[in-house]
This record gives C-alpha cells, sequence and structure tokens, in this order.
C-alpha cells in the first residue's frame, strides 16, 4: 500500500475519523476518507491475523482440535460477549496494555469479531509461565472468561490465572510442525453449575436499561 503499511494502526471509535483524514491529507495519492479508511482497516487486519503469534493459536486449536473439527471460526468471538456471561473458549490479541497502578493490567485485545476491553488479574502477570509472554503483539486462549457489564454497552473480560490456557508470545519462533508437535493438548475446563449461577448473578447486577440488546429490530436515533 502506498499510504500505510502493516506497521500503521487505526484508532477505535470516532478519534479514528479524525486520524484517518490527517494521514490521509498529507498523502501523495489521496483517496476519500471512506476508501483510505478500508485499505488501512485492511492492512491493519492482515497485520494483525498473519502474525506468527496468531498463526500460532491457529495451528494449536486445529492439532489439538480443542473445537470441533479445529476450526477457529467455532471459538467463540468477542462481539458474542455482550450476550452472555462467560466465554467458554476465545483467541484474542493483545492490542494495548496498561498498568492500573494497583498492579493489575488494562489491556484493549482484538479478534476477527471486533475490539474489547479486558482486566488482566496481577496474578497472572506474577505467573512465571505466562506473565514474561504478555504484551503487545501477543495472542491469548482464554477459558470460561468471565464478562463484566458497566454503563451502557461497554463490557470486558475479566481475566484471571485459570482462564489463561495459553500464551503466544509476540516474538515466538515461527511455526513449523516439529514445534507444534511438541505442545500439549491443554486441559479445557466446563463450567460447573456454582460458576454459571455466579456469573448469571454478577451479569443480573448490571441494570436492565444498560443491558445489551439481542433484538434484531433496528433502533432509531
Amino acid at each position: 500500500m502506498k499510504k500505510c503499511d502493516a506497521t500503521t494502526s487505526l484508532v477505535p471509535c470516532p478519534a479514528g475519523n479524525v486520524q484517518v483524514a490527517l494521514m490521509n491529507r498529507i498523502s501523495d495519492d489521496q483517496l476519500t476518507t471512506q476508501q483510505f479508511a478500508e485499505e488501512l482497516a485492511q492492512a491493519t487486519y492482515d497485520r494483525d491475523f498473519n502474525s506468527n503469534p496468531w498463526m500460532w493459536a491457529e495451528m494449536f486449536v486445529q492439532h489439538h482440535e480443542l473445537v470441533p473439527e479445529g476450526d477457529m471460526i467455532k471459538l467463540n468471538q468477542l462481539d458474542s460477549a455482550k450476550f452472555v456471561a462467560r466465554l467458554p473458549l476465545v483467541a484474542c490479541l493483545v492490542k494495548e496494555c496498561k498498568p492500573n497502578g494497583l498492579g493489575d493490567m488494562q489491556l484493549t485485545i482484538k479478534d476477527p469479531s471486533g475490539t474489547m476491553k479486558a482486566s488482566l488479574n496481577r496474578k497472572v502477570l506474577q505467573d512465571p509461565q505466562i506473565g514474561p509472554h504478555i504484551g503487545v503483539g501477543c495472542v491469548l486462549l482464554l477459558n470460561l472468561v468471565p464478562v463484566f457489564g458497566t454503563f451502557g454497552t461497554t463490557h470486558y473480560l475479566n481475566i484471571v490465572v485459570r482462564n489463561v490456557v495459553k500464551v503466544f508470545a509476540a516474538d515466538v519462533y515461527p511455526l513449523t510442525k516439529q514445534l507444534l508437535e511438541e505442545t500439549s493438548k491443554p486441559d479445557i475446563r466446563q463450567a460447573t453449575t456454582e460458576e454459571e449461577t455466579t456469573a448469571e448473578i454478577m451479569r443480573e447486577l448490571v441494570h436492565p436499561a444498560h443491558r445489551a440488546s439481542t433484538s434484531t429490530t433496528p433502533q432509531i436515533n
């Protein structure tokens, strides 16, 4: 691409519109803002989901048949988080990490369906098998991760140690068949009745006016 490449990222939400307009304005070959945004978004998508960590995640899921037929499409998607109390199995790319000053970390995570926020417990960072690999560009494979809702339509994942199945570091070695076969199949937990009940109770604490609608009827603003 002439105007952006795999190192360029698009800021989410309205700020991204301003970013696109400014970048397009200084380009030698200007397109409409919409065309430029589409090209930039495609370049970012290609970079994220053709990266070594994401390729590792895909082949790890397939090799160990963690979902039916090992198909990544059959993993849970982040955009379904607003409808459920927890995600049974999801893979996500870390786009941003910010310490919160209390030992925990706030993340921006992404999968092909969209972007959302997550809270990463300090014990995850302290775990010697997990913490050193957490960073921008890594891919997290998560199991039974709770979804919490705040005001409006904002939802986020609450990640603790038992939710982390595998971390593929941003600088992971390129995937080979030998390296893949050396990995062990992880235990994928199924939610207990107690866990499901607790998750539903926490979800019900969100005021009905703040819950995401499941209606397919277009809303008029």
